[in-house]
């Protein structure tokens, strides 16, 4: 019998069987029973038992005879040990770390896998794989995650769940589902700062006394490549368990998590160099001129705003949290730095302005000292005009007229002059009363003539110490002007006199028939 015939056997006796499998009632016809060499190859003998191979037929009846007797509301090995169950994730993505809500959401493939005896079977060697409507007549673990806030399961287009059942009875049950997971944030080095966001599952309801939770593998976490997270960078991620205590008994926690660090080129952007060309800018009116202080306070007051605009934006994207955030100090130190700019001009303003109210002041301190002493030298030229005029008419009758000019006028002779010094002598100091009629005295006073001066004596070797007077004034056709007379205990303010006299010259060129006199009058001791 060659091979070829002995596969047309074995494919007559398959379908025998297989039309046995499938009669409901009593086969009328017998069955035979054929038992093959040991020199059958392997092949043909998994082929006849058909182990590998599951119909339709063979499937319903498998889930028909587990099904039959199978209670969904109680655990396998109900009453006995507690079920091992082990769980695996696959990230697929992160969406989103959010810093205001401190939350991150994930998507993920979860899966766990237990063994439930009940559901074992033996008609084939083949893994039954069933859809999402056996949720409802298999048992699960009640799983949860312990941080999450929101989650749900894709039901796109179908819900996404799958049932893998082994021969042993190993029931593996996968689902797809999106959780927004709450992620405590530590903001103290933002937003040069590295997150770890953790992700726990444990059962609600079973103790450890019913569920054993565990990982599947130190590698049950799986990550998709290529994974990228808006504003970080994947670094890592870890597996721990651990038992925590409630009131109801004590539980299995498992935790993953995952260490993100934030990129920092997207804040390079939109926070550091606008910041730092902004206080640069508030250092411009450094080299202003110091009375520019429209340009100064426009540079330093908008160098404020745009850093405190910067500042509300980077708030408004952050928590209100009481922890000192690094971009809050680094803000600061640029509002320090462009406080400091307004600060100098402040302060240089200051000492400009206040020196010059005291230059000011001693500028008018002279001209008010010069005034003081003319209005005191008009009462005195007062006084000596009068005795100048008694000596008019000693002098006439003895030295005869006077010269036209005051640089052809002799000096007085010393017997000439004792009448004036006498008489000045006796001038009677201005008084309050003297002062209050300066203008009156000063324009009912009688101007001394050419001719009353002329007859003055040549006598210029013998001079008077201790006493000198100084007479400025304007010679007209046939009178002298007075207008300054001070004595030699004046000479520390000579130079206010001889600024006064140069503006009086300038005044004087400007008439062709106007000139300048002076009289010293010197007496010896």
């Amino acid at each position: 019998m060659g091979i070829r015939g002995m596969l047309r056997a074995a494919a007559l006796l398959l379908l025998i069987r297989t039309w046995l499998a499938e009669s409901n009632g009593p086969s009328p016809t017998p069955k035979f029973h054929f038992e093959l060499s040991s020199s059958t190859p392997e092949v043909i003998l998994d082929l006849f038992n058909c182990k590998n191979c599951a119909n339709e037929a063979v499937v319903q009846k498998i889930l028909d005879r587990v099904l039959s007797t199978y209670d969904v509301r109680l655990r396998p090995n109900f009453g006995g040990a507690p079920v091992p169950v082990s769980v695996s994730i696959y990230v697929s993505s992160i969406e989103q770390i959010s810093e205001i809500n401190m939350d991150y959401t994930i998507t993920m493939f979860l899966h766990q896998t237990w063994k439930d005896t009940r559901l074992a079977y033996y008609e084939t060697n083949l893994n039954l794989t069933l859809d999402y409507r056996m949720h409802e007549k298999l048992w699960v673990p009640d799983c949860y995650f312990v941080n999450s806030k929101d989650a749900f399961v894709h039901d796109v287009t179908v819900e996404n769940r799958v049932f893998q059942l082994h021969p042993d009875g190993t029931v593996r049950y996968g689902i797809r589902l999106t959780t927004t997971a709450a992620c405590s944030l530590d903001l103290q080095k933002f937003p040069m700062d590295k997150q770890s966001c953790k992700l726990e599952v444990e059962s609600y309801g079973y103790t450890v006394e019913d569920i054993v939770l565990s990982w599947e593998d130190d590698n049950a976490i799986h990550i998709t490549d290529g994974l990228h997270i808006p504003q970080y960078t994947y670094l890592g991620r870890t597996i721990t368990s651990k038992e925590v205590y409630f009131y109801t008994g004590s539980y299995m926690r498992l935790i993953v998590k995952f260490q993100v660090q934030r990129e920092v080129r997207s804040y390079l952007v939109q926070v550091y160099w606008p910041t730092v060309l902004t206080t640069i800018l508030s250092w411009i009116s450094f080299w202003m001129n110091y009375d520019s202080s429209a340009a100064r306070v426009t540079i330093g007051l908008t160098s404020i705003l745009v850093l405190t605009t910067i500042d509300s934006h980077m708030r408004d994207k952050l928590p209100h949290i009481s922890c000192i955030k690094a971009i809050d100090i680094y803000i600061l130190v640029c509002l320090f730095f462009v406080f400091l700019s307004l600060l100098e001009y402040v302060y240089i303003n200051y000492l400009f302005f206040s020196q010059v109210p005291r230059r000011n002041h001693r500028r008018c301190r002279k001209p008010r000292r010069v005034v003081a002493r003319y209005r005191y030298q008009e009462v005195v030229v007062a006084n000596v005009q009068d005795g100048l005029i008694n000596v008019e008419d000693r002098v006439e009758d003895r030295a005869g007229p006077l010269p036209d000019s005051p640089m052809q006028a002799h000096l007085a002779s010393q017997e000439s002059l004792g009448s004036l010094v006498f008489t000045s002598e006796q001038a009677q100091l201005a008084t309050s009363e003297s002062l209050s009629l300066l203008s009156s005295a000063s324009s009912q006073t009688q101007l001394a003539t050419g001719e009353s001066l002329s007859d003055l004596p040549s006598t210029s070797e013998q001079t008077v110490p201790e006493c000198t007077i100084h007479f400025h004034g304007f010679l007209t056709n046939d009178s002298i002007i007075p207008i300054k007379i001070h004595s030699r205990s004046d000479a520390c303010d000579d130079e206010d006199s001889e600024e006064s006299l140069s503006s009086e010259e300038s005044h004087g060129h400007g008439s062709s028939h106007t000139g300048r006199l002076k009289l010293q009058i010197s007496q010896s001791a």
